[in-house]
């Protein structure tokens, strides 16, 4: 009896050549940038939505396109397919340029930016979910007339994506740093409560410390946020979130962090903390039945707030190598992925 049928073989034959097309897509075809797409809500380009023009890029699109977004207040959803690798989407910088919704359903359908394709890059752009947010400018309430819920700006799964000089609004669940090797330079995200949350393997970078990295928009006094949710489930999941530099301030107390799984992985490395960070720092959550499991450091950390004195006492004590390896060329950059991006200014 033979192995395979006629139609298994060629369903075989298909299923592979898919898997050889997605991977020479993801080399995108060098740093080159082969086609700008202008999108302006003045009607001066070729689009006036970001979502129209993304739809206009090809299926399993192989080389660089970049859309280039006017200024202005874009109040859309916008997603950016699975099969649809090698976008670049520039904002002409992140005060000027923004992408917002107001929805709260989920986490997984609530997003005003969904990210699915590897090979992704954003630059100057703000991303917000409104709906918890009081006094926006096209739709504005009072903090305490609608309940909290889940209001996502941003959902990020697909591998190699890099946002430069972005902004992430939100209160609740702001970013959702789902899966996959994710590198945020220069960024500002603000939230309150799991405000970036994932179980991606990601690295925020920010070379001055005076920039604000995290802002913390504190609502109750006595009920501390969390600023991180990792989601890391096992002990060889490469998943975790390195933050170096930058800062964390804000208005609300808070906590460096829950375990959302049960080996959750979180390193603080040069970060100042102002005073509004809570003694203890972190908390257990879904980990408390063994709170060894995850991987909290705080290393070389500044400001009011790195007193590490009344820390919870599972937090972790790096040495010099282990620190290396969460290092940004150790961590996420083994295979020079980054490298290999376009210039981005």
């Amino acid at each position: 009896m033979e192995m395979f049928s006629g139609t298994m073989r060629f369903l075989l034959i298909l299923f592979f050549s898919c898997l050889f097309c997605h991977g020479k897509a993801t080399d995108c075809g060098g740093k080159s940038v082969a086609q700008t797409i202008v999108v302006d809500q003045q009607g001066k380009a070729a689009f006036t939505t970001v979502q129209a023009a993304i739809d206009s890029v090809k299926s399993n699109n192989d080389q660089w396109v970049k859309i280039h977004i006017k200024p202005g207040l874009y109040i859309e959803r916008v997603t950016i397919p699975y099969e649809k690798p090698c976008i670049i989407l520039e904002g002409e910088s992140s005060s000027t340029t923004t992408i917002s919704y107001s929805d709260h359903p989920s986490i997984n359908n609530n997003a005003t930016f969904t990210s699915s394709s590897s090979n992704v890059v954003a630059s100057g752009i703000t991303f917000k979910n409104s709906y918890n947010l009081a006094n926006t400018i096209y739709e504005p309430k009072d903090v305490g007339s609608e309940p909290i819920e889940p209001a996502t700006a941003a959902r990020i799964y697909g591998d190699k994506s890099f946002f430069y000089n972005c902004s992430f609004v939100g209160y609740q669940d702001t970013l959702f740093d789902a899966y996959g090797r994710h590198y945020y330079k220069d960024c500002y995200i603000e939230g309150e409560i799991d405000f970036i949350f994932g179980s991606a393997q990601s690295y925020y970078e920010v070379n001055y410390t005076n920039n604000c990295l995290m802002d913390v928009v504190g609502r109750d006094p006595n009920l501390p946020g969390f600023v991180t949710a990792q989601g890391r489930s096992s002990s060889d999941d490469a998943g975790g979130f390195v933050f170096e530099g930058g800062s964390i301030r804000g208005n609300g107390k808070v906590n460096l962090g829950r375990a959302w799984r049960a080996y959750s992985r979180v390193i603080f490395h040069q970060t100042y903390f102002d005073s509004i960070i809570t003694p203890e720092g972190w908390v257990a959550w879904n980990a408390s039945d063994n709170a060894s499991t995850t991987t909290y450091a705080e290393i070389d950390c500044k400001g009011p707030g790195a007193d590490s004195s009344k820390r919870v006492p599972w937090t972790k004590k790096l040495s010099y190598s282990e620190m290396n390896d969460f290092s940004f060329t150790s961590f996420i950059n083994k295979d020079g992925w980054f490298d290999n991006l376009p210039t981005i200014s």
